[in-house]
């Protein structure tokens, strides 16, 4: 790849992150005036930090989704430049990148301190006393541990370790840090520290420091640029206007003449950081540094490159002192992208002169677009909170490497040959099977649509971790990384595999419901709803309002009628209700999503009630892509991080990771309430096999695991919703409606428009099922009135669906483009003779369920 291919800057020699990093590092020191011998020295620790990953080649996605930056680079490089004084250059690092759990993460991290204290003659003792407290053995948050090194001459660096306060839960954050600055001997220190919203990193100088610092980050949402005032608690601080005009100028709250804005102005994206050091045990803070999130505040990198450089002159330091060091880490226009300077630091500490420090992003998987202008206080709508990436809507999305894609983000390395068949081949085929698809041969079918559950092409990481898989009856490897992947994602207590969704539905339903209760839902799905009536009780569906109307645009017709729901459960029947299930995506409503602003509003009136709310998070991943994409409040967020606080809003789950968790078998209960757990266990073992297995192969564990990682990627989701929206673009050219607006796992067409010449009884959505099987050797499913509705013993209606649907289910991974555009034609060519399209009746089915196994013969007449 050439030097200008890449917007991370790589050349032909950068084949491995190693390599990338090692060689900015390299530039950088040149730049700083450090000597090529300690830089090389410094180089080689960066690889040696790294390990393994350091030898990863950059056609790879990043190890591991790093908090670290913001394209998950576990490398970041920071300049600290001060009056009269040598330009210091810092990287920070996380070893354990690459590591399965954020377990090992932290105690990689932690090997490569203790063997860099052997390497450099320092102690640990600090840290060792922490170790508990930062690293327990099932740490949560977005970080374990990460290392900083201070580039110094002669080849023995400054050294910080920063660990996560987060580690035993967000809401323990402040106690765990005013715990661990008391065991180091600052007893008072905690309380010398201002309000704030959160505490996102806990820092401590190890090695050759003259006066080795504690230091403590803490997040400041919305903070005014005049809301400085009491964020400084050190001796001999910085004064309020010093605050306020770094604020100005490092967030871009000025009209470009040196005049400021309105006095409202605020950090609305990204928080402000503040850090507060201690160097003795009494008084109060030795040092203050305020940090500015620039990337989210500025247009491009060219404008946040002119905002720092106003920063460094007016604090004595020359404004062009970044220009060479941004072009020796990458040599793309600054205006391409936005996010190589990340922060902009004002440092204060006791008896120093004031020092400014940028923090430069290695960009070595993604290049951020720039931000799109707003009016609000004449700064850059940033599209990012605090963690998360937001592109436009209109945007193609950009791959791990930085480049624009609106193809598939895979290539294909094994095929299987599809059915060609005839015309008359197919006549037979219906014919021999009285008309229902599902009794279709698979090689009978050239385009199988009927299903997206267990049908999509396995990666080859979840091969290669299947080939690792334990079968061992009890306790197998495979479990354990199993349940650490799923408990980490859903963060509930008690885990149980199933086989696939419907088993875990029918363990929790039948441990769960007692005969005559009811269960209400934004839509059950065919086995949901079978597995409820089968446990003696009645389910309810009880969607939006605005699920009616299949032509509206609005994107959460998934959700749930809350009115409903607190009707219901304050009504002469709310003793009855034992569960809320919410579908996400709703599959029986077309697939639509739901807001988590209507799942939080759920889970509010359940408790209220003392009703559980479970959730059925089959597309769970697909649900948080469309939450990002039309949710404001959630605009700056990554999948990962809607599907977890989704998790954590419901009481339990149940799950087919035949969807979104990429695989052909597996499902899982999970639940936080410990006495049903258990209920479910003997269930499970009785039924389905041990608690470790749960009628699963420890193969099928592991690629679970690995699917349910690989399934959040927004590279892989984006994709997936532009195949869904080509799809539909074909499906309206062709003249059929579909229920809008399109999800991701499949498309609804209204056969009933399409044949208003066929009654529901006659059920015009299998009509249009046969016929794109007979046209197009394309298999799918109805879903109407053969699927819900009911007829007396002569085959008179009594109940019809409320709308005559089709479902093209697409399978992850399976058909490219040129597949569906076959889809598309046939389509075309059913909708130019609609009227030639006749109906059918059953003449054999099963009292439940029927649409599996029903018989049914064309009515020609």
């Amino acid at each position: 790849m050439s030097a200008g291919g890449s917007g991370a800057g790589r050349t032909r020699r950068d084949r491995t992150l190693g390599e990338l990093v090692t060689g900015q590092l390299l530039r950088l020191c040149q730049e700083s005036g450090l000597g090529r011998s300690d830089a090389e020295t410094y180089a080689h620790v960066l690889t040696d930090s790294l390990g393994a990953t350091a030898e990863r080649s950059l056609d790879l996605p990043p190890p591991s989704r790093s908090f670290l930056s913001d394209d998950s680079t576990p490398v970041e490089f920071s300049l600290s430049f001060t009056p009269d004084a040598p330009t210091r250059v810092r990287v920070l690092l996380e070893p354990g990148c690459g590591a399965d759990s954020l377990r090992e993460n932290g105690r990689t991290g932690l090997r490569v301190v203790r063997s860099m204290a052997r390497r450099w003659g320092f102690a640990t003792e600090q840290l060792d006393a922490l170790e508990d407290l930062f690293l327990p053995p099932d740490p949560q948050g977005p970080l374990a541990l990460w290392i900083a090194l201070e580039l110094c001459p002669g080849g023995v660096p400054k050294m910080k370790v920063y660990l996560n306060p987060a580690a035993a839960g967000a809401t323990r954050a402040a106690e765990t840090v005013r715990e661990a600055l008391e065991r180091l001997g600052h007893r008072h220190a905690f309380d010398a520290l201002p309000s704030a919203d959160g505490y996102p990193f806990f820092a401590l100088d190890l090695g050759d420091w003259a006066a080795p610092r504690v230091k403590i980050y803490a997040t400041h949402h919305g903070l005014p640029v005049t809301g400085t005032g009491g964020l400084c608690r050190m001796e001999s601080g910085p004064d309020s206007d010093t605050l306020e005009e770094f604020l100005r100028t490092g967030g871009g709250f000025g009209d470009g003449t040196g005049h400021p804005l309105a006095s409202e102005a605020r950090f609305d994206r990204r928080p402000v950081l503040t850090c507060h050091s201690f160097t003795r045990t009494t008084g109060g803070p030795t040092g203050f540094t305020l940090h500015v999130p620039v990337r989210d505040y500025a247009r491009d990198d060219g404008e946040a490159l002119r905002w720092a450089g106003t920063v460094l002159g007016r604090h004595g330091l020359a404004t062009d002192a970044l220009d060479r060091p941004l072009a020796a880490v990458t040599p793309r226009p600054l205006r391409d992208g936005v996010g190589l300077i990340a922060y902009v630091a004002l440092a204060h500490e006791l008896d120093q002169p004031p020092r400014v420090t940028t923090y430069i992003s290695s960009e070595a998987y993604e290049v951020r677009p720039p931000n799109t202008p707003s009016t609000d206080h004449g700064t850059p709508s940033s599209g990012r909170h605090e963690y998360g990436l937001r592109h436009s809507d209109d945007e193609a999305f950009r791959s791990t490497s930085g480049a624009r894609i609106s193809m598939e983000p895979y290539r294909i390395k094994v095929v299987e040959p599809i059915a060609l068949t005839t015309r008359p081949q197919r006549e037979a085929a219906l014919e021999r099977v009285h008309y229902n698809l599902f009794d279709l041969r698979a090689e009978e079918v050239t385009i199988d649509l009927l299903s997206d559950s267990g049908t999509g092409a396995i990666s080859a990481a979840q091969l290669a971790a299947g080939m690792e898989g334990d079968e061992s009856y009890a306790g197998s490897r495979s479990f354990y990384r199993f349940h650490e992947t799923v408990t980490e994602l859903t963060g509930y207590r008690h885990i149980l595999p199933a086989h696939q969704g419907r088993a875990a539905e029918r363990i929790l339903f039948n441990t769960l419901l007692e005969p005559g209760g009811i269960v209400l839902a934004n839509t059950h799905f065919d086995t949901t709803r079978a597995n409820v009536e089968l446990s003696g009780c009645q389910a309810h569906d009880i969607p939006c309002v605005e699920a009616r109307d299949l032509d509206s645009e609005r994107p959460f017709k998934g959700n749930i009628d809350l009115d409903r729901l607190r009707t219901t459960l304050e009504g002469p029947d709310g003793s009855r209700v034992r569960v809320v299930i919410m579908t996400i995506t709703n599959n029986g409503g077309g697939g639509q999503p739901v807001s988590m602003e209507n799942l939080k509003q759920t889970a509010e009136i359940c408790r209220h009630h003392g009703v559980p709310m479970i959730l059925d998070a089959a597309r769970f991943a697909e649900n948080a892509w469309l939450v990002i994409r039309h949710e404001e409040a959630y605009r700056g967020h990554t999948p990962r991080q809607v599907a977890e606080e989704a998790f954590r809003l419901a009481d339990g789950c149940v799950m087919s990771a035949k969807k979104d968790g990429i695989v052909h078998i597996g499902g899982f209960i999970g639940l936080n309430d410990p006495e049903l757990a258990e209920k479910c266990e003997r269930l499970l073992i009785a039924t389905e096999g041990f608690a470790t297995y749960g009628g699963l192969a420890g193969r099928d564990l592991d690629m679970m695991a690995t699917g349910l990682l690989e399934v959040t990627e927004p590279a892989y989701l984006a994709e997936r919703a532009d195949v869904a929206s080509h799809l539909a673009d074909r499906v309206r050219s062709a003249g059929v409606d579909i229920l809008e607006p399109p999800g991701l796992h499949a498309l609804y067409l209204n056969a009933g428009r399409l044949f208003p010449h066929i009654p529901p009884h006659n059920y015009p959505g299998h009509a249009l099922a046969c016929r794109l099987y007979l046209e197009g050797g394309i298999r799918s499913a109805e879903l109407g009135s053969l699927y819900l509705g009911e007829e007396d013993e002569d085959g008179n209606p009594i109940k019809s669906a409320p709308y005559e649907l089709v479902r093209l289910a697409l399978p992850r991974r399976v058909y490219t483009r040129s597949h569906y555009d076959h889809v598309g034609r046939t389509l075309e060519q059913i909708a130019k003779n609609a009227e030639s399209v006749h109906g059918y009746r059953i003449v054999e089915q099963s009292p439940i369920l029927r649409h599996f196994r029903a018989k049914l013969q064309p009515v020609t007449s």
